[in-house]
């Protein structure tokens, strides 16, 4: 018999700390296993936290205290047209702050935090930006290259060099950037 006391699970008069194993046997292609958490609430409501997995640990003061969790929130309950989200937070000077989330909206990275692109050997880019409004950047299904040398300057590959014709594509004009009129 499994029991839960204090929030750790006792089996057998011993005390889990340390593992929990869930294992299916089974040789198709079914799912499985299963780690399911659910909220049965009789009025579930916008903003309703539906489970969370929360990480703790000390810090220097030999405090217990909590580093990061992941939760479920639902952001809208009507049938059909039910949403919800999944946050990860972290702490970040002492306090817990939500990094990222993912909705129906996409993924929305908080607290004005850089998405990091990181290659085999380790190097770092750090993409950064400060939110003053809405903003929208569309790419249109082209492939290309655009790149920021060694001195910060933006750079574009294979301009064309001379008036493409279609209003608002740069060009090289021997050294001098244009934009087409058209």
């Amino acid at each position: 018999m499994v029991n839960v006391i204090n929030n750790k699970i006792v089996m057998g008069g011993e005390t889990i700390l340390d593992a929990l194993t869930i294992e299916k046997t089974e040789d198709g292609a079914g799912a499985g296993p299963f780690f399911t958490l659910t909220r049965n609430s009789s009025s579930p409501a916008k903003s309703d936290v539906l489970g969370k997995i929360q990480w703790y640990g000390k810090n220097a003061n030999d405090d217990t205290i909590r580093y990061a969790s992941i939760d479920t929130v639902i952001r809208k309950t009507d049938a059909g047209d039910d949403n919800s989200k999944i946050q990860l937070t972290v702490r970040k000077d002492g306090q817990h702050k939500p990094i990222l989330s993912v909705s129906n909206e996409g993924a929305l990275l908080h607290v004005d935090a850089p998405v990091v692109f990181q290659n085999s050997g380790y190097k770092k880019t750090f993409v950064t930006g400060s939110a003053t409004a809405k903003r929208q950047i569309s790419f249109p299904d082209q492939s290309g290259s655009v790149m920021l040398n060694e001195s910060g300057k933006v750079m574009a590959a294979d301009l064309p060099t001379s008036d493409p014709s279609n209003a608002g594509q740069l060009w090289n004009d021997s050294g001098t950037l244009k934009v087409s009129a058209g």
